[in-house]
């Protein structure tokens, strides 16, 4: 089997309805974690790091793309599954 990172972000999207109209969270996000890495995030409020968590945590389905925890479908992580991802959930979103 060839290289898979354990977290992989493919053109992920998301746009939220708002009365406003739409608005664009995340716009064709990728990027690949490693096992054992340690990564960050850092932007302005608005930017869209809570958004892409949340997408990786389960709490919200991408409008487009994919993410893959361990070459499998987020989406499709039952909850134990999901506690291996190591992000908690302190409300419901």
């Amino acid at each position: 089997m060839g290289y898979m990172p354990a977290v992989s972000f493919q053109s992920v999207s998301k746009t939220y309805r708002t009365p406003k109209g739409d608005f664009q969270a995340l716009n064709s996000v990728s990027l690949d974690i490693e096992e054992g890495e340690f990564f960050g995030l850092l932007g302005p409020n608005g930017a869209g790091k809570t958004t892409l968590l949340n997408v990786l945590a389960g709490a919200h389905a991408p409008s487009q793309g994919n993410v893959w925890f361990q070459g499998v479908d987020v989406g499709a992580l039952n909850a134990a599954e999901r506690c291996r991802l190591g992000i908690a959930r302190t409300h419901q979103v």
